[in-house]
């Protein structure tokens, strides 16, 4: 299912990230040290330890949290204090990184070059059955990108439960997308950097209702 060279893009993005996540248990608490109340970000030699440059509800949520992480976890103003900033980025480790410098910026998408295979709808079937989507694009500068959305629904005793496998880049955000709708995956709200991703989840619930 996935080319040689994709296998090997995957292994990079492993040896990369996975340092630097090590790495983000040292910088992060040494960095939040020098941010003040009202920051959105860690000073700029940290940059790459804090989450996506994303807004939720027209805030950023680099070091303060998106918008459910400020409803259910940390209210106003309770999101800057220094231990929900760390546990916030801990959580959300290196997020800057995988997705402005290791990502893939869809300005930079050839629309044409995208194609998907598969059920691009399997994202959301709650791992009711078994499937996969495989996305791949090229960009601008010639460089081929791919994600792999794959789900495996067990069976006998373990049926409540499923396999969840993504790898290589978040693409499914574009899954479907070509030449001519391209523009409808490009709106105000939708992302501007897709992130890499390298997760496999061996037991996770099956929700009926869908994810």
């Amino acid at each position: 299912m996935l080319k040689s060279k994709e296998i090997l893009q995957l292994i990079s993005i492993l040896l990369i990230e996975l340092l630097l996540e090590i790495l983000s248990f040292v910088v992060v608490p040494v960095a939040l040290l020098f941010c003040k109340k009202d920051d959105e970000h860690l000073p700029k030699i940290f940059r790459w330890f804090e989450d996506a440059n994303d807004y939720y509800d027209g805030k950023c949520a680099a070091i303060n949290g998106d918008s459910g992480w400020r409803e259910k976890h940390y209210p106003e103003p309770t999101n800057r204090t220094y231990k929900a900033r760390l546990l916030w980025l801990l959580r959300n480790k290196i997020g800057r990184f995988s997705s402005e410098i290791n990502g893939v910026k869809v300005d930079d998408v050839n629309p044409y070059s995208i194609e998907t295979l598969g059920d691009p709808y399997i994202t959301s079937n709650g791992g009711k059955k078994s499937g996969f989507c495989k996305v791949t694009c090229t960009l601008k500068d010639g460089k081929k990108r791919f994600g792999l959305f794959k789900t495996i629904r067990y069976k006998g005793f373990l049926s409540g439960f499923y396999c969840r496998i993504y790898l290589g880049w978040k693409l499914m955000d574009i899954a479907g997308a070509n030449a001519l709708n391209f523009k409808e995956f490009t709106q105000k709200d939708d992302k501007k950097y897709l992130k890499t991703v390298w997760c496999i989840n061996p037991f996770k619930k099956v929700n009926q209702k869908g994810e």
